[in-house]
């Protein structure tokens, strides 16, 4: 009796077992996750909900009982009604800072960032997801919110002059830079939570970079208090405000001194994920 081998051919188009590249970890594949992880915390979501509701509501609030002239520091009046629209970008900066530093450190203290460091091994896709995930939903929030603020804002605006428009000077990139700073100091706080991996620690820090330094650089003066002006806080400051003193940062300078923290922290935090067991 012959015996007849058969081979069974897998379908054309169907992977094959032993085909790696069928099971690779790839970029793209690495953001779904942290997407689905994202959206499936409701910490996160309450977090990206009270910040759009803080935006709205501080940004109508000083529309709302503004003066139209904030006193500036020669003494003269400023008229930025734009600027008092926008003036929720301020406390959003802190939440969406805390978050970005929760959406890493939360991993560590719940032991989920050895399975998701044991699923992409090379680590670094993981950090880059975590960045664009947060960077992404983030800056969504912002751009709706301050959308919200700044219309209503202007529609009840109870200042000394006109209410502002987007067709005004100035306007369209001070409402841009709103969404973009609180959504540069998100990806810090990623980095700071990758660095420390400890959330009060990271969001201490934080803190502290933000409100802290610069009012004792300021408090020191002298080279202290012209070094204050490259801090985050004092670069989102200008890259968002429309009336300017001649001595003022640029926008544009401003955006490179935020890229600039940006990289050197995300270097430094790429650098303690490779380097450090989970």
């Amino acid at each position: 009796m012959s015996t007849t081998n058969t081979t069974l051919v897998p379908p054309a188009g169907s992977p094959r077992a032993d085909d790696v590249s069928a099971h690779n970890v790839t970029l793209p594949r690495v953001i779904r996750s942290e997407w689905i992880k994202l959206r499936s915390l409701r910490s996160m979501i309450v977090t990206l909900a009270l910040t759009a509701c803080a935006v709205i509501a501080t940004g109508v609030l000083v529309s709302m009982l503004s003066n139209g002239a904030p006193i500036a520091a020669d003494g003269e009046g400023i008229y930025d009604p734009a600027g008092n629209s926008l003036f929720g970008a301020t406390l959003a900066q802190l939440l969406l800072g805390v978050m970005g530093a929760l959406v890493i450190t939360s991993e560590y203290s719940t032991g989920l960032i050895r399975t998701t460091l044991t699923a992409v091994p090379r680590r670094l896709p993981v950090l880059w997801a975590k960045v664009i995930v947060v960077a992404a939903a983030a800056f969504a929030t912002m751009v709706a919110s301050l959308s919200v603020a700044f219309f209503v804002g202007q529609a009840v605006y109870s200042g000394g002059g006109p209410s502002a428009s987007l067709s005004d000077p100035g306007v369209p990139r001070a409402v841009l830079a709103a969404a973009l700073y609180p959504t540069t100091i998100a990806v810090m706080g990623v980095a700071f939570g990758a660095l420390m991996r400890h959330t009060a620690t990271a969001i201490g820090i934080l803190v502290a970079t933000l409100f802290v330094v610069p009012t004792l650089f300021e408090t020191l003066g002298g080279v202290w208090g012209r070094a204050s002006e490259y801090l985050p806080a004092e670069a989102g400051e200008a890259m968002i405000t429309i009336v300017r003193d001649s001595g003022d940062m640029s926008p544009g300078t401003a955006l490179l001194v935020l890229i600039g923290w940006i990289g050197v922290l995300l270097a430094a935090g790429t650098i303690a994920l490779k380097r450090r067991d989970a």
